[in-house]
């Protein structure tokens, strides 16, 4: 069987315990509706407790994070069960646990600006992270950045809504800046990024479905600019079909010279020849990981001359398991990393002597993501031993009803297994074998009908009794 649990450190076990007693505190006068009460419990809150929490442990993020976290859940839990919906008001007054005080490496987002207004945006005093999706109606977006104190800010999220004048806000005040995504952002133009040049310690960029009003002199440029940048337009698990198979930049545009040796990530995408292979190849030498969201009518072979490469994802519509195999019987005992994300749909998904082709040639795989094409009815899977793989995650596609069947797998932590049958009896079999699963500490399921649903529960709660180190979440989208 897995591995029993270890005793929680003291110091966790008291760091939650504080939180969750001040959120409920603060959750109990909010139920009796004493506003005035909640808000001083707040201040008196940021007094008391963040002085007691040692600096060194940067905890005070955190634990405004999970404060307004739990507080926001208890007042959802009180909604459940058929109570009143709590004011707006006190979730404000909630919010202002990160306000009005120095929290080095404070985290933003929707989730707490929905309740304020803009003008109150530059209380939060050092903020390290800042995510937004939804700029508040009615206001210039430009406006809204303009409220925020950015000197401090490293990570940068306006998806969907960044313009040129929001960029040139960022040039100019977001000089610590590391990571900017500010992909689907159709207004952002040539002028839009040569304003991004002062942000010399970026480190990732997204600029996916800017491409209209972009052209490559200027991403060349910015590219020469930023000396430290290491992930380009990467897709992380935000995959938008079709749009983000649209060549975004084209590396055979850059002189052969102009290496950027810094870069470790980065998306092939269009219809991919030779040439492009060739040409980032020679751009990025120091590539680890390397995504194809594209139709590739070209050798991957090539791809053996970065000599770092560790990670392979493949998205998009197009089958590569013949690109793959010639790749992987020259390089595949350096990759770690292999994903197929593609729809089940596509033609070309893995059989069985794929996978076993994949266990032969790639002994170091820590990680591995596709799906899986059975050739019958009640077609059986079977996965052979694989010795460092960590990360597991396998879906069956087509119409057919398909089993699976693990041989050991030693360092296998995290499970994902979607339409496989019967899935009850599957995890019921792994998750007390300690011989070829010991140290397996997660299943990732979908929500099945209810009998199974409430079958891999009662495998949860099994789990819990005999004080396993293992449990199964369920998902809502769990679609590789």
């Amino acid at each position: 069987m897995p591995m029993l649990k270890q005793p929680i450190p003291l110091k966790e076990l008291v760091f939650d315990f504080i939180v969750t007693h001040c959120a409920s505190y603060c959750h109990q006068l909010s139920v009796k509706g004493d506003l005035e009460k909640l808000r001083q419990s707040i201040t008196e809150i940021k007094l008391e407790v963040f002085s007691w929490l040692p600096p060194i442990l940067g905890q005070h993020a955190e634990f405004c994070e999970k404060f307004f976290e739990t507080f926001l859940g208890f007042g959802y839990d009180m909604l459940k069960s058929g109570g009143r919906v709590r004011p707006l008001a006190h979730n404000r007054a909630a919010v202002e646990i990160m306000m009005d005080v120095e929290i080095p490496g404070l985290r933003c987002s929707d989730l707490h600006l929905e309740y304020l207004d803009s003008p109150d945006y530059c209380r939060f005093r050092i903020l390290g992270a800042l995510k937004m999706h939804n700029p508040p109606y009615g206001f210039l977006v430009q406006n809204v950045l303009r409220c925020f104190r950015l000197e401090n800010l490293t990570q940068l999220w306006l998806i969907s809504w960044c313009g040129d004048r929001e960029l040139e806000i960022i040039g100019r005040r977001c000089r610590k800046l590391q990571l900017l995504n500010i992909m689907n952002s159709i207004n952002v133009s040539d002028e839009g990024l040569r304003a991004l040049r002062p942000c010399t310690d970026l480190r990732d960029i997204d600029f996916r479905g800017c491409a209209s009003k972009l052209t490559n002199n200027t991403v060349n440029r910015l590219l020469s600019d930023l000396k430290k940048l290491e992930e380009f337009n990467v897709i992380k698990d935000d995959y938008f079909p079709g749009r983000d198979e649209i060549k975004t930049y084209d590396p055979c545009s850059r002189r052969q010279t102009l290496v950027c040796p810094s870069m470790k990530s980065y998306c092939v995408r269009g219809s991919v020849q030779n040439s492009d292979i060739d040409a980032v190849v020679t751009l990025f030498p120091n590539l680890t990981h390397l995504q194809f969201c594209c139709e590739i009518l070209a050798d991957l072979r090539k791809l053996q001359n970065l000599q770092s490469l560790k990670e392979l994802s493949f998205w998009g519509s197009y089958s590569v398991i013949r690109h793959l195999g010639q790749l992987l019987r020259i390089i595949g005992e350096n990759i770690s990393v292999i994903k197929l994300n593609l729809p089940t749909t596509v033609v070309g998904h893995l059989t069985q002597p794929d996978v076993n082709f994949v266990h032969e040639y790639c002994k170091n795989i820590q990680e591995f993501v596709f799906a899986f094409r059975p050739r019958m009815h009640m077609d059986e899977l079977l996965i052979p031993s694989f010795k460092k793989v960590k990360k597991l995650a396998i879906e069956h596609c087509y119409m057919r009803i398909a089993t699976i069947k693990f041989q050991e797998m030693p360092e296998l932590e995290d499970l994902t297994l979607v339409d496989f049958e019967p899935i009850v009896d599957i995890i019921s079999s792994i998750m007390l074998d300690n011989t070829r699963f010991g140290k397996l500490k997660t299943f990732y399921s979908p929500t099945l009908d209810s009998t199974d649903h409430q079958r891999l529960h009662d495998l949860n709660q099994i789990a819990k009794e005999r004080n396993l180190d293992f449990s199964i979440v369920f998902l809502d989208d769990c679609s590789l």
